[in-house]
């Protein structure tokens, strides 16, 4: 009798720990970041009308761009959770800018708009930057029931219309921003 108890407490032991290690080796994926569908929160949640420089010194209007799905991504040069997330904006918009797909990103950083260009170009990066200011971090600040940007990296999903459907706060991973995108086309 003691020896079946034995036994099982081992047979019981030895499953609990397989199933710890397979999902701590990611053989199994238990996440759940595959939404079937992105409600947007609503009308009061409009992207806020802005107009920023490019690094060319070029105005652009954020109006110009409804009628896509926008990534909106504020970072900085200085930043390593940015920089890993700038490979990703890449993947993503070469892969579903056919879709309508448009990622734009925000640059933070005080310097020369020549440096974060270098920087960009050294990156490969493909999609519009533009120059942040303390302007529109005020805007993004004050948007209704979203509290205010207090670290970077900062993403704003935007559907068609220009409603803010979600914004990612810190290191965001590919599939997570992949998942929700096409929840959107």
């Amino acid at each position: 009798m003691k020896k079946m108890k034995s036994k099982q407490f081992i047979l019981i032991i030895s499953g609990v720990l397989f199933i710890f290690l397979a999902l701590a080796f990611g053989l199994f994926d238990i996440s759940a970041d595959k939404p079937k569908r992105i409600e947007c929160v609503g009308e009061d949640l409009m992207v806020p009308s802005f107009t920023l420089l490019d690094l060319k010194g070029e105005k652009v209007n954020f109006a110009d761009f409804r009628g896509k799905v926008i990534l909106l991504n504020f970072w900085a040069t200085w930043c390593p959770p940015c920089r890993e997330e700038i490979t990703y904006f890449n993947e993503l918009y070469s892969e579903y800018k056919k879709d309508g797909l448009e990622v734009i990103g925000i640059s933070l950083d005080r310097g020369n708009p020549v440096d974060v260009q270098r920087f960009l170009d050294k990156m490969g990066v493909q999609y519009v930057n533009l120059m942040g200011n303390d302007e529109v971090l005020e805007v993004f600040n004050n948007i209704p029931g979203m509290g205010p940007i207090q670290g970077i990296p900062i993403t704003f999903l935007i559907d068609r219309k220009g409603q803010i459907c979600r914004r990612f706060i810190g290191l965001t991973h590919k599939r997570v921003f992949e998942a929700a995108i096409k929840a959107l086309f």
